[in-house]
């Protein structure tokens, strides 16, 4: 292969690894072999291209030396193709795509390291870095404004690598990577993460920009570290982040991430560039792995909630191409159709991985985190979940092992759910609380039911924290936010889980495509919307008809699940412009005075 790339531009250079991983992961779950054998010819290809050195990036040979063996963003490319020849190893067992991921960290480690090159984010070193402000580009840890952290996220996948491979090298470098933080940072951000544990500083405030889907990457090094050793400061530093990030910065959908960073205190923009689908990515990510080691089961709920709302809100619903930000109020179809770029390829990666979220297994002790109609085939318990959750409110799950087998299923009870109902064979369970995982254990065997209902209620809810955003830039360009007092609040409709927008798609009868919703459109929310036929029998519901004025008139409108905003155009009518903004939607709606 004759690499060629010397520009700074990394959305050229990073598909590859988010595209094996995905194909990889769709082609195994779902048994489709002719998408495994083009995957796997994509593998060998870039397999096959690997240097003597280890090096498997886009990086021309002519522009790397010693002195300067990688590209500037060339940790943040290589970061998905380590954590594609890693998910390729384990669900196949390819040993080609392992050996390629050692060569690839031990060239890593060949030029990084004590006594060795680092991951500066400027020309100034220690002490000079201190409290500096910086923008531009660095030589090996992606861009400045990043101050580090676009190098250090490879502490996630060489200690995922050390995890496999038992070779304590890559746990060192991992752990030298993490311990260097502050002192490459300047901002001693990485210490600083125990005063956000502690309720005293915002994660915004660790450094004057903190790029959200940078930090996670980062943070899920931090978790595979904890997992590894023990040291329980770090699960508290990216337990006390994911907190403050929850509370103050996570969107009603789910999604996260302003203008692709964590803002000062509950500042969250309705429109523009919001909630990018790299941050939604590495958010659940994030999210599944604290799940994983604590076995809260509020994580589950908020993976719930970006599951049903944002994930494929961000969809295209003809190609599946990704969007690189779904703002909660916009408009379409401009902005599903870009690329490639890091967000289209970071959708398709999150979706193939979505499977992976639903259920856990641990020796007797079975874990239904999330709910969807599904099979499960484990080595000796099956089961099948019916009912067609979160449009419906009642599932069942049976038995289907042949066998019976002593297990405890912990059924996760929402926490948005006041009164959950289960029944096990017809015998109604007690005491279940919201917000906790269920236990039922006993010897199941085939036909044996669990029922289950989560009532959902309908409601329209205010938004808290409300304010006018006025947008400013950093030197580099970056888009920050400022606040001041709003004149009026906005509402929106949720069931359960689910949230409402008002899509023009749906409501051709205003004959305006493009309704101005901020000034033209002002809801009745005290009347309650009523359930009506679904447009679609193809769609998330249920649908509901709601009371509006608009432009002063008093008017039906149709309320969508946010979800389908990936419908773009009307099934009967005629598809606009790609690039145009022919259709507005919204789900913060103000009100009829």
């Amino acid at each position: 292969m004759n690499r060629q790339h010397t520009a700074w531009d990394w959305t050229q250079a990073e598909q590859h690894g988010k595209w094996i991983e995905s194909a990889y992961l769709s082609a195994v779950q779902s048994g489709d072999q002719e998408l495994l054998a083009k995957a796997e010819a994509v593998l060998n290809r870039i397999i096959g291209s690997q240097e003597e050195s280890g090096y498997v990036g886009a990086t021309a040979k002519s522009f790397r030396s010693p002195e300067r063996p990688v590209r500037g963003m060339d940790a943040y490319e290589l970061y998905f193709v380590f954590h594609a020849f890693i998910t390729v190893y384990e669900e196949t067992g390819d040993k080609q795509a392992l050996a390629a991921a050692e060569k690839l960290a031990d060239y890593f480690l060949q030029y990084f390291g004590p006594g060795k090159l680092e991951f500066w984010p400027s020309k100034l070193r220690a002490p000079e870095n201190k409290q500096k402000h910086l923008d531009g580009q660095s030589e090996f840890a992606g861009h400045s404004v990043h101050y580090s952290w676009e190098g250090t996220l490879l502490c996630d996948p060489v200690t995922r690598l050390y995890e496999l491979t038992g070779k304590k090298k890559y746990l060192d470098w991992s752990q030298w990577v993490v311990s260097n933080i502050d002192k490459w940072s300047g901002w001693d951000a990485f210490s600083r993460l125990d005063s956000v544990a502690d309720g005293t500083l915002g994660v915004d405030k660790l450094q004057p920009y903190v790029h959200s889907h940078t930090f996670h990457m980062n943070f899920m090094g931090f978790l595979r570290l904890y997992r590894i050793t023990g040291d329980k400061s770090l699960l508290r530093k990216v337990a006390g982040a994911w907190d403050d990030i929850h509370e103050r910065q996570m969107y009603i959908t789910g999604g996260v991430s302003v203008a692709e960073h964590y803002e000062h205190d509950y500042v969250k923009p309705l429109s523009g560039n919001i909630v990018e689908t790299c941050a939604t990515m590495s958010w659940m990510q994030l999210t599944q792995q604290l799940l994983e080691l604590t076995g809260e089961s509020k994580y589950a709920d908020a993976m719930e909630r970006l599951m049903i709302n944002h994930v494929f809100a961000a969809q295209d619903c003809e190609n599946g191409v990704c969007r690189y930000h779904t703002a909660p109020n916009g408009s379409k179809p401009d902005g599903y159709f870009h690329g490639p770029d890091c967000c289209t390829a970071s959708g398709h990666r999150i979706i193939s991985m979505l499977p992976t979220f639903i259920y856990a297994e641990k020796g007797k002790e079975f874990y239904v985190n999330q709910y969807m109609p599904s099979q499960y085939n484990g080595k000796d318990f099956a089961f099948s979940i019916t009912g067609n959750y979160p449009e419906s409110e009642n599932m069942e799950l049976v038995i289907e092992s042949e066998k019976a087998k002593n297990k405890t299923i912990n059924l996760r009870i929402p926490s948005w759910c006041e009164n959950p109902k289960v029944s096990v064979n017809g015998e109604a369970v007690a005491d279940i609380k919201p917000g906790t995982y269920l236990k039922l254990s006993r010897k199941w065997g085939k036909g044996d039911k669990i029922n289950i209902i989560f009532p959902m209620e309908e409601k329209w809810i205010s938004r808290s924290h409300h304010s006018k955003y006025i947008s400013y830039r950093l030197p580099g360009g970056e888009v920050m936010y400022k606040e001041e007092p709003a004149d009026k609040i906005p509402y929106a409709f949720v069931r359960g889980p689910i949230v409402y927008s008002l899509d023009m798609v749906w409501n051709k009868q205003l004959c305006n495509d493009d309704v101005d919703m901020e000034q033209d459109m002002r809801m009745n929310v005290t009347s309650k919307p009523t359930a009506i036929n679904k447009p679609r029998k193809d769609m998330l519901g249920p649908v509901y008809q709601a009371k509006a004025l608009y432009k002063g008139s008093e008017v039906d409108v149709v309320l969508t699940p946010f979800a389908n905003i990936g419908q773009w155009f009307r099934p009967d009518g005629v598809k606009p412009q790609k690039n145009a903004d022919a259709f507005t939607y919204a789900i913060w709606l103000y009100k009829a005075e």
